[in-house]
Formats: C-alpha cells, sequence, structure tokens
C-alpha cells in the first residue's frame, strides 16, 4: 500500500467516525424532543382530566349553559387529535403548529367558561367548581416551563442540522427542522 492509498485510506475512515458521530449526535438531540414532548403530553392529558371533570360538572350544574360545556368539549378534541399528530412524530414542524393553534382556541374557550363561571354566584360559590378550576390553574406555570424546554430542545436540533458540514448529513438522513410550539 503506497502513501498516497493509506492517506485516502485515512481520509475515508475520519469522514466515516465523523459521521457516524455526526448522525449520533442528531438522533441524540432528536431524542430530547421526543421526551420533552412526553412530557408536555402527559401534562396535557392530565390536563384534559380535570377539564372533562368540569366540563360534566358545568353539564350537571347548568343544564341551560350546555353551549359552553360543548364548545370546551369540541376544543378538547381538536387538541386530542393533534396532540396524537405531534406524539406520532414530534419534530414535525407541521404537527406542532397545528398543536399550537388547537392549544390557542382551548384557551379561548376555557376563558370563555372561566367567565361563564364568574358571571354565575351560584357556580362561583361551588366548591366542586371551585376545586377543578384550582386544579385547573395549577397547570399553567407546568405547561408554560415544559413548552419553554421543549422548544429548546427544538432549537438546539435545528441549529445542529444547518451547522456545516451536519447540514451536510440532514438531507441523506431525512433530518427536517423541527417545530416550536
Amino acid at each position: 500500500m503506497s502513501s498516497t492509498q493509506a492517506l485516502l485510506l485515512g481520509v475515508v475512515v475520519v469522514c466515516g467516525f465523523w459521521m457516524v458521530g455526526a448522525h449520533n449526535r442528531v438522533v441524540g438531540l432528536r431524542a430530547a424532543i421526543v421526551e420533552a414532548w412526553a412530557q408536555i403530553d402527559a401534562l396535557c392529558r392530565r390536563r384534559g382530566e380535570v377539564l372533562d371533570l368540569l366540563a360534566q360538572t358545568l353539564w350537571d350544574l347548568r343544564p341551560d349553559g350546555r353551549d359552553g360545556v360543548d364548545a370546551l368539549r369540541s376544543a378538547q378534541q381538536q387538541l386530542h387529535s393533534a396532540a396524537a399528530a405531534v406524539r406520532a412524530r414530534p419534530t414535525r414542524a407541521e404537527a406542532a403548529a397545528i398543536l399550537a393553534s388547537a392549544e390557542g382556541a382551548l384557551n379561548a374557550t376555557v376563558a370563555r367558561v372561566l367567565n361563564q363561571v364568574e358571571s354565575d354566584a351560584e357556580l362561583h360559590a361551588n366548591d366542586t367548581v371551585a376545586t377543578q378550576l384550582l386544579a385547573l390553574f395549577e397547570f399553567g406555570p407546568q405547561l408554560i416551563e415544559r413548552r419553554e424546554r421543549f422548544n429548546r430542545a427544538c432549537t438546539v436540533y435545528n441549529e445542529a442540522i444547518r451547522q456545516f458540514p451536519t447540514s451536510l448529513l440532514a438531507p441523506v438522513f431525512r433530518f427536517e427542522a423541527a417545530g416550536s410550539l
């Protein structure tokens, strides 16, 4: 083996090790996104359970105010469908955008239901409703913190797949930019 062939073999080996290392790094960053999403998903499921209880309580207490409860249940169903799409591929930007939109719709609906509760003295004074609202409000800061963690993981991943020379591998291994919430 000539020195030129040895040098060429050395370059190929170094490039091969670099490709494996770069691939593993990006896969690890993608795994961090999946883990961050799992924490959001678990919290959203628990929040959904509280919202279901609140909707049922309001349904039972105020038969005349069922439009708000129906809207709440519809918004929850949209969020559930959007979350299922993100659950399938947490790094898919389109799914994250749909989830963010569904989350906004749910928040607007919850705000309307809260206004309904505030304006109704009997609902406002009901201990069950108060307990459920307190539980619902406790999710806010936790969701904010977990979304920030998810968004940071997406940012680090996106930066990694855009940086040279890793950007050369991104199309080969189908690493696509992740969407933030």
